[in-house]
């Protein structure tokens, strides 16, 4: 027979075993759900992932109708930057006692939201769907902030509820810190890639740099290797600190020039090379300045120098350049010089270079009022020398004849042939007087020569007279006056000396 007390005793039982069954289930669905939380927490890439990874798992398990998550936003307030709803989402939120109490790491559940200051800021919308919240912590390295789920019925949520929440927090603390190493880890890992990168890239830039410079160097030790050029350093005193390439340029070796002045290899009696030494004392840059040079073999050479000042240590200033000979291309362009400007048979100056000179003549006299006279010579009866003796004898006579008059003249008078057996002699600074005088001197010259000239092999003397006239102008005829006007003012004399029986000078009347 079964009695009541044993009957209440398995009822009891029953129920016991019933309520450990449903604790058992709820444990074990928690245990997944954190497992499930734990993984999806891992995976979350930002924020915004875990939040979203988060609302998902927890769905099932806190019935919420809502989440959002809080964080700082400007001016020291927070503003919801993530929701399930949209209408939270920009709300702005004033931390006060709640929220200060959340964001010190307590999980708060508030059952109705309307008994709370800090809800009575939201909008209405926004509050009706809110009668009651958990709001949890998330504090870790990388943010401060809280997650809050919401349902619009006062006191839905249960105190287990507000448990499980607890048992996520740690869950997202540990996910958010590990979303901040990995971001910490990713950035390092990206700038110590930039780092490579960059070191990597100087690497070959400087090995870009040296195989560079290490090719110009080549390529300047041919140059001066194959070309009469050489490179050269010199101190304050112009003393040789440096020289390569001098062996082929100058047939010095680099011993025999270091330590020795620059300038004793100079010809300093040369006006060009003069004129270099004066700017290489002015410490200013310069190019391409051509004079004459003395081998060591003592030929003479043409070279092109360029240089640039350079600083010593004790403040002065020194030279580094560069040497050319120009040998080659400067007799070449001196010949076409000569060519240009020069009688091809006598050498004397030609009609071009004698009217340059005449014009410059010109204008000192009308400048500073200095007199000009000029010249003008013929051979007496030369066509009989041709006809007698030949062309050769007559362009013999014609070239003596050129000598006699420049080696008679002054040195700043200018002798030139104007064709024939015509010659034209300027005389700078010389009145008429002056140079009649000088005439006379050139007639006595040539008429005192003994000329010898060569027909049927043998060597026959002659004498040979000039006739000459002359021209002069003043100051004040010099600005209307031309080269064609005196010329024909001193042939009207040498035609006058002509006729006077050859053998003479005649002056016309200065203008």
């Amino acid at each position: 027979m079964v009695h009541t007390a044993d009957l209440e005793h398995l009822r009891e039982s029953l129920i016991e075993l019933d309520r450990l069954r449903l604790h058992e289930r709820n444990l074990r669905l928690e245990s997944e759900s954190l497992m499930r939380g734990l993984r999806a927490l891992s995976d979350a890439q930002d924020t915004g992932a875990m939040f979203d990874a988060l609302a998902d798992v927890l769905r099932d398990m806190v019935p919420f109708a809502d989440a959002f998550l809080l964080a700082m936003g400007g001016r020291g307030g927070f503003r919801v930057v993530r929701s399930t709803a949209p209408r939270f989402l920009g709300l702005r939120w004033s931390p006060r006692e709640v929220l200060g109490r959340v964001l010190d790491g307590e999980t708060v559940a508030l059952f109705d939201t309307r008994l709370s200051q800090e809800w009575s800021d939201l909008p209405q919308a926004a509050l009706t769907a809110a009668r009651s919240a958990i709001m949890v912590p998330i504090r870790s390295q990388a943010i401060s902030a809280a997650i809050v789920f919401v349902h619009p019925t006062p006191a839905f949520f249960s105190p287990a509820h507000v448990h499980l929440l607890k048992r996520f927090t740690p869950l997202i603390d540990q996910a958010l810190n590990g979303m901040w190493v990995r971001d910490r880890l990713e950035k390092e890992r990206l700038h110590a890639q930039e780092a490579t990168l960059a070191r990597l890239k100087e690497v070959e830039e400087r090995r870009k740099v040296e195989a560079e410079s290490v090719r110009v160097h080549e390529m300047m030790a041919s140059a001066i290797d194959f070309a009469p050029i050489y490179l050269w350093e010199v101190d304050r005193e112009f003393r040789y600190t440096f020289v390569q390439g001098t062996e082929k340029a100058l047939g010095y070796t680099p011993d025999e020039l270091i330590g020795h002045s620059a300038l004793e290899l100079f010809d300093l009696e040369d006006a060009a090379t003069q004129a270099y030494v004066t700017v290489l004392r002015s410490g200013q840059p310069y190019e391409n300045i051509v004079f004459r040079r003395t081998r060591k073999d003592g030929r003479k050479v043409w070279v092109s120098v360029s240089g640039r000042p350079v600083s010593d240590v004790e403040g002065g200033f020194g030279y580094r350049g560069i040497t050319m000979d120009v040998t080659e291309t400067t007799e070449a362009k001196l010949k076409l010089e000569q060519m240009a400007l020069h009688d091809a048979l006598t050498g004397l100056a030609n009609r071009r270079k004698f009217l340059d000179h005449f014009e410059h003549a010109l204008a000192r006299v009308a400048r500073n009022g200095e007199p000009l006279s000029l010249l003008a010579i013929d051979i007496d009866h030369f066509k009989r020398v041709n006809d007698a003796y030949g062309h050769p004898a007559g362009d013999d006579v014609l070239i003596a004849v050129g000598r006699i008059l420049e080696r008679t003249v002054r040195r700043t008078d200018l002798v030139a042939r104007f064709g024939g057996e015509e010659f034209m002699v300027l005389l700078p600074d010389t009145n008429a007087r002056g140079g009649a005088e000088l005439a006379e001197k050139l007639r006595a010259a040539v008429g005192a020569n003994r000329f010898e000239v060569e027909a049927d092999g043998r060597r026959v003397p002659l004498t040979v007279t000039i006739s000459i006239g002359v021209g002069a102008v003043t100051r004040e005829a010099a600005s209307h006056s031309s080269f064609d006007d005196l010329i024909e003012r001193a042939d009207q004399a040498l035609y006058a000396a002509k006729l006077a029986g050859r053998d003479r000078v005649c002056v016309a009347e200065p203008v």
